[in-house]
């Protein structure tokens, strides 16, 4: 049976648009890519050029969802731009895909999700790693009480950002530095696989002598008793990233190093998944769950607990003092 008809349109036509979201929307082959729209035409023009062909371009994202008849928006720009452009898009009854983090306030993240099930509209945050099927393993381990109950969690991520610039590096459009950036997948696979609840967030961070944070230790006291570590090292040569979660039966540790996967330890033994867990990517999953009414998918309230950390950290670094995470 040949796969139902997507059309979609695309806000942001940057280099992780580009990256990311054009292959698995080409490999679909029956998603119909209807219009972009970014801020300059030469970004737009390089996407086409990946595309393939040519697509209409708007530079104003509204005028481009007045004039199409469509099915999804996906986002890729500025995190601070997220919240109206998903927001317009669900209010013209459209599903939406968004790159991370959903919104740069907990309050924006809780008006979108609460529209998303007004409207009965999927919307999707695109953590990749919330799709790798050892994360999802992991996931269902845990709820199914294979270590117990949680006592502890150190996790980072570290990245070479001494190349990094654009608006990443501007505040008003970024929200933050690499903790709200890269930082932001660590923080939401830690809390999507544990479903540990944050109650009280202590944070540092350094600069070192750019307008946002390069790195940061985020101190967090979850409910239940559990107490964690979510670091972000912003200043290092490559990426490394590591999950260690413990509980009063056993534990996990992820590694993962340029990008890869490389191990996943249950009590020190790799973990043998089972062949029922399929991985993913966002876009496939989006796709996935668009054409089957929503099955599957489960309302972004993570995405929430993300933004509510992100939030006290920062506040915590402002005041020089433990901050309560809002409920």
């Amino acid at each position: 049976m040949a796969k139902k008809k997507i059309r979609v349109a695309l806000i942001g036509c940057g280099g992780n648009m580009r990256g990311a979201h054009i292959p698995p929307i080409k490999e679909d082959g029956s998603v119909e890519l209807s219009a972009v729209t970014d801020t300059t035409e030469e970004q737009a023009k390089l996407l086409m050029d990946k595309w393939g062909g040519p697509v209409p371009f708007y530079s104003d994202y509204r005028k481009m969802i007045r004039e199409h008849e469509l099915d999804a928006i996906l986002i890729s720009s500025p995190h601070a731009l997220h919240y109206e452009q998903a927001k317009y898009a669900l209010d013209h009854d459209l599903h939406v895909l968004v790159e991370k983090p959903l919104t740069v306030s907990s309050n924006h993240t809780r008006r979108l999700i609460r529209l998303a099930e007004t409207k009965n509209r999927v919307l999707l945050v695109s953590y990749q790693r919330n799709f790798y099927a050892p994360h999802t393993f992991v996931r269902e381990l845990i709820q199914n009480g294979e270590i117990g109950d949680i006592r502890g969690v150190v996790a980072y991520v570290t990245q070479n950002w001494t190349g990094v610039g654009g608006w990443r590096l501007v505040p008003e459009l970024s929200g933050g530095g690499m903790f709200f950036d890269t930082g932001s997948h660590l923080v939401a696979s830690t809390l999507w696989m544990t479903g540990l609840e944050s109650l009280e967030v202590s944070a540092f961070l350094d600069k070192t002598g750019k307008p946002v944070d390069i790195n940061m230790v985020v101190n967090v006291r979850f409910k239940g008793g559990a107490l964690g570590t979510l670091n972000t090292f912003g200043n290092a040569s490559r990426h490394d990233e590591r999950i260690a979660i413990h509980g009063s039966k056993g534990g996990i540790v992820f590694h993962l190093h340029q990008w890869e996967i490389k191990s996943v330890l249950l009590n020190d033994v790799p973990t043998k998944l089972p062949a029922r867990i399929k991985e993913e990517r966002p876009d496939t999953a989006f796709f996935r769950m668009i054409r089957h009414g929503g099955k599957g998918y489960e309302l972004p309230y993570f995405a929430l607990a993300v933004a509510q950390v992100s939030e006290a950290a920062y506040a915590s670094v402002e005041s020089g003092a433990p901050v309560k995470v809002k409920s």
